[in-house]
């Protein structure tokens, strides 16, 4: 009872509750091999986050996952991650809370075996629907993650008629359309003369929507590239970029193109921006589109060609959208003609052009971003399902990332960021 009250908040963090595993983790490393210990430590750390003690069935994973700890194996050996995914794989989806097995996942992400993750997090997803699918009463909360893990398994039926319940609860009418509105993009099926979820569209909205109607769209990513590819970059209608904060960054007319119609700007790069001469930033571009409501708050609330876009953070399985993800749902809404991108790879390389950060910012580390704000499997499986069903195309390393799926691409977003002859913990 005591534990429940002084750790209520802290367990709302997910960056807590990742380094409560995180420390278990490391403990349990200096104990004897298959010793209690190793799992006794386990248990206190799912106490502590709320989850009592480990079922019995978890526990040959743990000690398995443990032994090919840093401190445990100094070199990884071929197919020792084999053995820690046949373990997970026999895991039930039952035996944990779905947040429990997203914990479990991120930690093997901070581990650096992306793979084992994968498992885990679709165990999560299986529990999210079985929690969502009980009889009697049920959660606008619980209902949302279950309709999340349905569309990502592609079950868009299923996740039709969690919908419908959704929809029925009193205040959660607005959610229920926009989020079938994200059914019908990503089964590829939305209406295309209406913008998505359009009664809540603001008249900031209908204008940039006005902007975007049929348009070709080219999204340039921030990632370095040779490919001289800004000439079609600027042949497009409209041409958007992200955190762009003045002058000649990010507009090499050879690999980037010179024009930028559009600029997205997550928290820090809005505070960064509010901080400047932003007036002479916007006047330069057609629009800016902050993430949420905090980065819009830092401009004057009746500035022109500044709007904030609609989050789909409540949605979404205890994590964020990125910057593409992101501007891309936001684009979709108002029905460009298409979508191309550009210099883009979904963290596979970790380097960004010259310019992109302010001088002095600490380099980006992926994993942490990973496991704190950004689900990479998350992004992945959106981006990937856009693009199969046409609304996204891509230059030519997109077109490949998109086509390795996801289990390769886990494969090579391990060996950019995750564990390579050693865990990373």
């Amino acid at each position: 009872m005591f534990e429940d009250l002084l750790f209520a908040k802290k367990r709302l963090d997910r960056w807590w509750r990742f380094n409560a595993l995180k420390d278990a983790f490391i403990t349990s490393q200096q104990a004897t091999m298959n010793s209690k210990r190793e799992v006794r430590v386990l248990d206190r750390a799912f106490r502590r986050i709320g989850y009592g003690p480990a079922p019995e069935s978890v526990r040959p994973f743990w000690c398995e996952l443990v032994s090919h700890g840093a401190a445990r194996k100094s070199v990884l050996q071929a197919g020792d991650e084999k053995k820690i995914e046949l373990l997970a794989d026999n895991l039930d989806s039952e035996t944990l809370p779905a947040k429990c097995w997203f914990d479990l996942y991120r930690l093997c992400i901070g581990v650096g075996f992306f793979q084992v993750g994968r498992i885990l997090r679709d165990r999560g997803l299986g529990r999210m629907v079985s929690d969502a699918g009980q009889g009697g009463a049920v959660s606008s909360e619980t209902l949302a993650l279950g309709i999340y893990a349905e569309l990502e398994k592609g079950n868009f039926t299923s996740a039709e008629s969690l919908l419908n319940k959704l929809g029925g609860l009193r205040g959660n009418e607005q959610r229920a359309l926009q989020a079938h509105w994200f059914l019908q993009l990503l089964e590829g099926s939305s209406e295309r003369d209406t913008y998505g979820f359009s009664g809540s569209a603001t008249s900031v909205d209908l204008e940039f929507g006005n902007f975007i109607k049929g348009k070709r769209v080219a999204l340039v990513g921030p990632v370095p590239s040779d490919k001289a590819q800004g000439h079609e970059i600027d042949g497009h209608d409209v041409v958007v970029k992200f955190g762009y904060r003045g002058g000649q960054k990010g507009r090499d007319p050879e690999t980037q193109g010179e024009r930028l119609d559009i600029s997205y700007y997550n928290n820090t790069q809005a505070q960064q921006l509010a901080q400047s001469d932003y007036e002479a930033v916007f006047s330069s571009i057609r629009w800016a589109v902050c993430h949420n409501r905090k980065g819009r708050s830092l401009f004057p609330a009746d500035y022109p060609g500044v709007r904030q876009l609609t989050s789909f953070q409540w949605l979404l399985a205890d994590t964020h959208f990125n910057a593409g993800p992101n501007a891309i749902i936001d684009l979709l809404r108002f029905l460009p003609a298409g979508i191309c991108v550009f210099n883009t790879d979904l963290m596979l390389s970790s380097g960004r052009f010259a310019g992109y950060t302010p001088a002095g910012a600490k380099p980006v580390d992926y994993t942490r971003s990973f496991i704190k704000t950004h689900d990479p499997i998350l992004q992945y499986q959106v981006m990937h399902q856009l693009w199969k069903v046409g609304y996204l195309s891509g230059d030519v390393r997109f077109n490949a990332v998109m086509g390795m799926g996801l289990r390769r691409y886990l494969d090579e977003l391990q060996k950019a960021h995750g564990a390579r002859e050693q865990a990373l913990i």
